[in-house]
């Protein structure tokens, strides 16, 4: 690309981002960003929904920084710390599925501030535990601020059209992710900074964890007085595409007529404008023949039958892309530690045939704070540089929603899907490559490329579920959100089978299955559009027949 050339994109980006004025299509949506404004209702919903992802991210994972001295006050043995952390990720994949129908009846902003009140009550009194049950059951009950995630990309999908649906929702996300490498700097802090100020070693951790508890309640009554749910403002008033049936009759000359049908709203009626009869179905003044209505039904069964398939395959893509994420997060300070040695060093543990566990960093036949006198790196800088990995949420999820959005732009729905193909196989192809690197400068440039691509992934992904079904975004977002969670469930199990023997072989595996499950991205059918149809137009209207049949479904 010539210089004028990469002038000319980079001018639009930022005229993006960064509008005059916000114009808004039919259903008040807007078509543009400004994202230095918090003007009502598109921009303060845009940035309210990335706030609270983010607060919520934060608190969710603010006893991990604290298990050691929390385990040593309680005296828990590492069994008892590894299921608390599979409850807190566990309960998430529930909470996202039951969430995302709630957004569809309620809208995202009192679901996102109830789920936010609710997860900082258990959170607030954790000070209470008193054995391993306590902290499991506290762990469980905190988990719901994962599902935070679901209002969020429902909120900026009520916001913005479509044009730019994929790099709002690809940035609210991103942005919100960041609360899970924040955590890791901020409760620490507050802990020393108790410490400092008179507090002994377990009382301080007992207030540290009150403070992100008040930040998480005090904004999740925040939101309910100063956002909006939609354009419209309330929840009730918002604007949906109209259900359309489109039929194509043919008449007694044999000539196609298509025809389109206005269902309208709940409201208005749907049996005066479709009239069923035994011979078959009168609308206006063509009768459809029973046999054609067989025909519709078939269609309509097969198109809900490719959906239901969209939504399994993108449900697998995000346990490839954001549960890599979560299991990468869990493990990743581990591989560095025990992958790079020194030469010639025996260590101190040497004999005790450790049982390692993904969720936290401990082992079940040793101290809780590991003893790696034969690593290269400490325990400091290895965390240091697995802070990396978090950071690349600041840019690299939007980069993958503005990537979409781009090839959207030329080849519509088709492009959104190429460029979703393209994200998961780089990510793929480079997880095999950091499973190779042997050396300590090299592994860390690996891991920051398929960062980058890890998070473009979970862009790409989410810039597709608004297309799936515009009326069901809300139930779409939750089962394809909690994907993630069952991911990371499933990596973790094979890294607690694996870290002993091989761990670079983990990395490999993931590499290969990411990449496989990339090619699954052919199979995908959203507005009756594949990856390859680029020469056609994107004329589809949701049938209503089909609406009906998916409402009933779903």
């Amino acid at each position: 690309m010539s210089y004028n050339g990469c002038s000319m994109v980079c001018e639009r980006v930022l005229r993006k981002i960064q509008a005059k004025t916000i114009s808004e299509d039919d259903f008040g949506k807007a078509k543009s960003f400004r994202l230095f404004s918090i003007s009502r209702p598109h921009m303060r919903g845009f940035h309210a929904s990335w706030l609270s992802f983010f607060v919520a991210f934060t608190s969710w994972f603010s006893i991990q920084p604290l298990i050691p001295t929390i385990a040593k006050e309680l005296n828990l043995s590492k069994v008892e710390i590894a299921r608390s952390g599979i409850a807190s990720i566990s309960v998430t994949i529930i909470a996202r599925v039951c969430v995302g129908p709630l957004c569809d009846k309620f809208g995202p902003r009192r679901i996102m501030s109830a789920i936010m009140i609710l997860g900082s009550l258990p959170l607030a009194l954790s000070g209470l535990i008193r054995d391993g049950t306590g902290l499991l059951i506290v762990r469980l009950f905190i988990g719901i601020l994962g599902a935070t995630f679901i209002p969020c990309q429902f909120w900026t999908s009520a916001m913005f059209n479509e044009k730019i649906i994929g790099t709002a929702n690809a940035v609210v996300a991103g942005w919100g992710n960041l609360g899970g490498g924040a955590t890791f700097l901020l409760m620490p802090g507050l802990f020393e900074l108790v410490k400092i100020s008179g507090g002994d070693e377990y009382l301080s951790w007992k207030i540290a964890l009150v403070i992100p508890a008040a930040v998480t309640l005090g904004f999740g009554l925040l939101i309910i007085w100063v956002t909006d749910d939609c354009p419209q403002g309330h929840w009730s008033q918002h604007k949906l595409p109209e259900r359309t049936l489109e039929a194509d009759v043919v008449n007694s000359n044999g000539d196609n007529n298509d025809k389109k049908y206005d269902k309208g709203d709940k409201n208005e009626g749907v049996d005066s404008k479709v009239e069923q009869v035994t011979t078959g179905v009168k609308t206006n003044q063509n009768v459809v023949s029973s046999d054609e209505c067989s025909v519709r039904i078939i269609c309509c069964v097969k198109d809900n039958c490719w959906m239901y398939f969209t939504v399994f395959v993108l449900f697998a893509h995000y346990g490839l892309c954001f549960g890599v994420e979560i299991a990468v997060n869990t493990v990743m300070n581990l591989y560095f530690l025990y992958r790079f040695k020194k030469l010639n060093c025996t260590s101190n543990a040497e004999g005790q045939n450790p049982v390692f566990n993904s969720m936290n960093i401990t082992t079940m036949s040793m101290p809780l704070i590991d003893n790696n006198d034969c690593s290269i790196l400490t325990q400091n800088t290895a965390s240091l540089i697995v802070s990396l990995f978090g950071l690349m949420n600041l840019f690299a999820r939007a980069l993958g929603g503005v990537f979409c959005d781009l090839l959207y732009t030329y080849f519509a729905i088709p492009g959104r899907l190429i460029s979703h193909l393209v994200c998961l196989a780089c990510e793929g192809a480079m997880l095999i490559v950091f499973s190779q690197m042997t050396t300590i400068p090299l592994a860390i440039l690996a891991m920051i490329v398929f960062s980058i691509f890890v998070q473009m992934s979970e862009g790409t992904t989410f810039a597709l579920v608004p297309y799936i079904h515009p009326r069901r975004v809300g139930i779409i977002s939750g089962l394809i959100g909690a994907g993630g969670n069952v991911g990371a469930i499933i990596w973790n199990t094979i890294w607690v089978d694996m870290v002993d023997s091989d761990p670079s072989r983990w990395f490999w595996i993931l590499g290969i299955c990411v990449l496989s499950g990339s090619f699954l991205t052919l199979l995908i059918l959203i507005q009756e559009k594949r990856i390859w149809d680029l020469h056609r137009q994107n004329t589809h209207k949701y049938n209503a027949s089909s609406v009906e049949t998916i409402d009933t479904a779903l």
